[in-house]
């Protein structure tokens, strides 16, 4: 265990070097009495308190003398963007990595800034107190701008003012992440970066990985002492909206995971990493944790989240699949300039492919046994249902710079309807929609057999048509 679960929230902004700039006409003068009497003041300078690319909240500043004083509870809202920790209590605001077993902090009488700060191993330490020199006015308290920027400072949080704004510093790193959301090795940004939070499922798992949660991608580089090889299943989930997650896949080797995920949501967020013992029955044994990875970028669409490499469409990346794809498509992989007309002959060429060497496991169908196998898998095994026939499709097409997805809804076979997926893949003008399950003739409705044939009934038909044995269809992302 690195660190305590609060300090990934303080960690929200607690990743540049402090370099604060105020203009000469809010510079602080030594300390002086809190007391507005005989000081010129004023309220009628309007601005804000900023977190770029998250939000703001209105302040009016209140002037007395030479300090700019924000009210405290725009302060208290503005560490709530931050998704910084804090408490009010009777001896002053406390913010910053909080203990799980908290004590009041020192009696100070005035109100005081107090801070957390790592200490050694998994302690915390009181920091400050920062003498808040808090003045009250019309019933409500405000704190010097000075005192938050020390505050600020302590933090380690870059600040700057903008007129009348005063902005932390955005010190999100630039990431180049590819198409599919994952990278083979742990991005590590510049600055302060600080340790995930994990929770270990099994004895003897390190991490050495940073992260910024300003920033939406998450390095994972994890060892065990088990020497595990394999796939990884990373699971994100959303605290706030448990329905919206997303599964990774990665590969351990020797027991070392190094990756880099783009995280697809918003807010605080629960991550598991768990080896994958056996993938047809999806029996998995949890390496590591954790309930307190925060990320401030904003969450994704559904349709680029449908775009991201997922557990069930991997690898879409990889030499073998890219050169695969190739070979079906008598192309190049990786980016091109082609005519949507070019791209549409590309998109039948992969449909036909999966239609003609993907057979339908019949026999798994039939027995409600259907396995949650990966599109590698499909490929190694040339046999599987509807979902990953798509799932193939969809990674080939990938594998050559088109966008694809895997749409679920229901289809009508001879059973009736039922659940079904099917794909669309973007051409550079629309959305190509193809179903290659529906399109293979398959001599056996029992066995696992290759198709006698391939129609193209079920390639970009007019929607009236593909709506007589499609329904309901919403893009997948998994």
């Amino acid at each position: 265990m690195l660190r305590p679960r609060a300090l990934a929230k303080l960690c929200a902004l607690c990743a540049l070097p402090i370099a604060v700039a105020v203009p000469t006409s809010f510079a602080a003068p030594p300390r002086a009495s809190a007391s507005t009497q005989g000081a010129n003041t004023s309220a009628d300078s309007r601005g804000a308190l900023v977190v770029p690319g998250v939000g703001q909240v209105s302040v009016a500043w209140w002037r007395v003398g030479d300090h700019v004083y924000a009210p405290l509870s725009a302060c208290i809202a503005w560490f709530n963007l931050m998704h910084v920790p804090q408490r009010l209590t009777s001896d002053g605001w406390v913010v910053g990595d909080l203990p799980s077993s908290p004590q009041a902090p020192p009696s100070s009488g005035p109100l005081y800034l107090w801070y957390w700060q790592p200490a050694h191993g998994d302690e915390v330490t009181y920091g400050g107190p920062i003498d808040a020199n808090a003045v009250t006015q019309g019933g409500q308290r405000y704190v010097d701008v000075d005192a938050l920027q020390q505050l600020l400072a302590a933090l380690h949080v870059e600040t700057r003012w903008q007129g009348s704004q005063l902005a932390v510093i955005d010190p999100v790193p630039q990431t180049s992440l590819p198409a599919s959301g994952v990278a083979p090795v742990a991005y590590q940004g510049p600055g302060d970066l600080w340790p995930e939070p994990w929770f270990y499922g099994e004895a003897d798992i390190t991490s050495s990985a940073l992260y910024n949660p300003l920033a939406p991608v998450l390095p994972l580089r994890l060892k065990a002492q088990d020497g595990f090889s394999g796939e990884v299943m990373i699971t994100v989930r959303s605290q706030a909206q448990p329905n919206e997650l997303h599964h990774y896949s990665a590969r351990m080797v020797n027991g070392v995971l190094d990756a880099t995920i783009r995280l697809p949501f918003a807010g605080a967020l629960d991550v598991q990493v768990d080896e994958v013992l056996d993938e047809s029955s999806l029996k998995l044994r949890t390496l590591a944790y954790s309930r307190a990875i925060e990320s401030a970028a904003p969450s994704l669409p559904l349709q680029s989240l449908g775009l991201l490499q997922s557990w069930f469409v991997n690898d879409n990346e990889s030499p073998s699949v890219a050169a695969l794809a190739a070979s079906i498509a008598h192309t190049s992989p990786g980016a091109r300039s082609l005519s949507p007309t070019q791209v549409d002959a590309e998109i039948r060429a992969i449909s036909d492919w999966a239609s003609q060497n993907i057979r339908y496991n019949w026999p798994a169908y039939l027995n409600g046994q259907i396995p949650w196998q990966q599109m590698t898998t499909t490929l190694s095994l040339r046999y599987g249902v509807c979902q990953d026939i798509s799932g193939v499709a969809t990674g080939l097409l990938r594998a050559l710079g088109i966008p694809a997805l895997v749409v679920q809804g229901q289809g009508l076979g001879e059973l009736g309807w039922g659940p079904h997926q099917w794909d669309e893949a973007w051409d550079g003008r629309r959305w190509v929609i193809f179903d290659p399950t529906f399109d293979a003739v398959y001599t056996s409705d029992a066995g696992i057999a290759p198709p006698s044939s391939v129609t193209h009934d079920d390639f970009d038909p007019p929607q009236r048509v593909f709506a007589q044995n499609h329904r309901g269809g919403q893009i997948a992302d998994w």
